[in-house]
């Protein structure tokens, strides 16, 4: 069975979890507390909100605006992607980003360099293989995490460590939470389930802004 993901970013207090079969994967993030919603069920690959079922579209066009992110380089696990920018559907869950190879930026969330915690999220496998984050278990602490954003400006962040967490209890709080210094939070889908037919857990790398 091949692994496949389509990240689905799920605004609620709690992970909505990675879901599906060999068809579809998805993925799920916590949302800010102030944005939080009661849960939701995982997407299903059949969902008319699963990121399968728009990817014709192509991938959303990143806006005309200079304060938001535009790309994301990782020189230790060779990314170097360009930034999709990530809102809510009607529904209150977040579009996957629709390129397997491109990052997305939580844009309910703080601009990369910002105070408080910026969020990118990205795939870790695809159809035809490793996709944009599929290295990120690889980062360690003092590794470095750039965001450039529109106008040229480059936030510079340091990888402080990383956490596995478990769908089921997503630690939002954590994630999303206040904090009073510029944080970025690296997400992904983690920990594939063979005989359950999906993943169950989530990766988190955590990292701080550095002055230049």
């Amino acid at each position: 069975m091949r692994r496949t993901a389509a990240l689905v970013l799920a605004v609620v207090a709690v992970l909505g979890g990675c879901s599906g079969d060999d068809a579809t994967v998805s993925a799920a993030g916590g949302a800010p507390a102030a944005a939080a919603v009661t849960p939701d069920a995982p997407t299903s690959p059949a969902s008319p909100a699963s990121p399968a079922a728009d990817t014709a579209a192509g991938p959303r066009p990143i806006p005309v605006d200079d304060t938001v992110p535009v790309r994301v380089r990782i020189p230790a696990i060779g990314v170097d992607s360009g930034l999709e920018t990530l809102h809510r559907e009607d529904d209150g869950r977040l579009a996957a980003p629709q390129d397997w190879q491109s990052a997305g930026w939580f844009a309910g969330g703080p601009v990369p360099g910002a105070s408080g915690p910026a969020v990118l999220a990205g795939h870790v496998d695809s159809p035809d293989g490793p996709a944009v984050f599929a290295d990120l278990a690889r980062l360690r602490p003092g590794d470095r995490v750039e965001v450039e954003l529109g106008d040229g400006a480059v936030a510079v962040f340091e990888v402080d460590g990383s956490r596995t967490v478990p769908q089921a209890d997503f630690p939002t709080d954590e994630v999303y939470g206040p904090v009073p210094d510029r944080q970025l939070r690296l997400i992904t889908c983690h920990s594939f389930d063979e005989a359950a037919g999906h993943y169950v857990d989530n990766l988190v790398v955590f990292a701080t802004a550095q002055d230049q």
